[in-house]
């Protein structure tokens, strides 16, 4: 499974299954082990929550980073692994696999586009009315999270704010995201499905203010390219 189709549309298109019960549960989800006694530092409601993640994720623009992307089944498995660089200049995105195959993720104009050198073909989906590229929304345009449709829970561990977002609508696609930053950066995003699969991006050599031209935005294809509307 590439880096592309698991941001971009569940396959298509972050630690444990949520939990359930006592809120110690859910810490253990967030962190993926159980935390020595005064690591947590905080757990906070959902508006103020919210406010805290919108103000960060509206902060993050003119950014590019390279990531690591692991998917995990249930048990906690490794089934998959790849790596690229990310470049964000809002309203647009690029997301580029490089291992251990290309593929190229753009978004711009309000459509997604998704290359896959090897087979030859971009996929052009419309970004517009459908879950399936949350993830992808959320860093573009974050003032969604003030519709209310995501429970948002914050825990703050050894300086890393991490935030749970829980879809209200059982129609989601997802059954969480949780993004986690240090300092003002994003440095992980993670996406658990309804099996309890988890995709989980680590961004690393984030580097922001950057003078991105408008061309990271456009694909270069071959002339026998097939294009398919999703």
């Amino acid at each position: 499974m590439s880096v592309g189709p698991a941001i971009a549309a569940n396959n298509t298109d972050l630690l444990s299954t949520v939990a359930e019960g006592a809120e110690g549960a859910k810490v253990t989800e967030m962190t993926g082990t159980v935390e020595p006694a005064g690591v947590l530092q905080a757990t906070e409601e959902t508006s103020t929550s919210g406010q805290q993640l919108l103000e960060l994720l509206l902060n993050l623009d003119n950014t590019q980073a390279n990531f690591s992307q692991t998917l995990l089944d249930f048990r906690g498995q490794v089934l998959d692994q790849s790596s690229g660089t990310l470049t964000l200049s809002k309203p647009s995105l690029r997301w580029q696999v490089d291992l251990p195959f290309a593929q190229v993720i753009v978004v711009a104009d309000g459509w997604l586009r998704i290359f896959d050198p090897d087979l030859e073909q971009v996929i052009e989906k419309d970004m517009g009315g459908s879950d399936e590229a949350l993830p992808l929304k959320l860093l573009l345009d974050p003032t969604q999270l003030l519709a209310g449709d995501y429970l948002i829970n914050k825990i703050s561990i050894d300086g890393v704010a991490q935030f749970l977002l829980q879809p209200t609508s059982n129609q989601s696609l997802f059954m969480s995201v949780r993004l986690a930053f240090t300092g003002q950066q994003l440095s992980q995003l993670e996406i658990t499905d309804h099996v309890g699969q988890r995709t989980r991006v680590t961004f690393s050599e984030v580097r922001s203010q950057q003078n991105i031209p408008a061309s990271a935005f456009e694909l270069d294809l071959p002339a026998n390219t097939d294009v398919v509307r999703g």
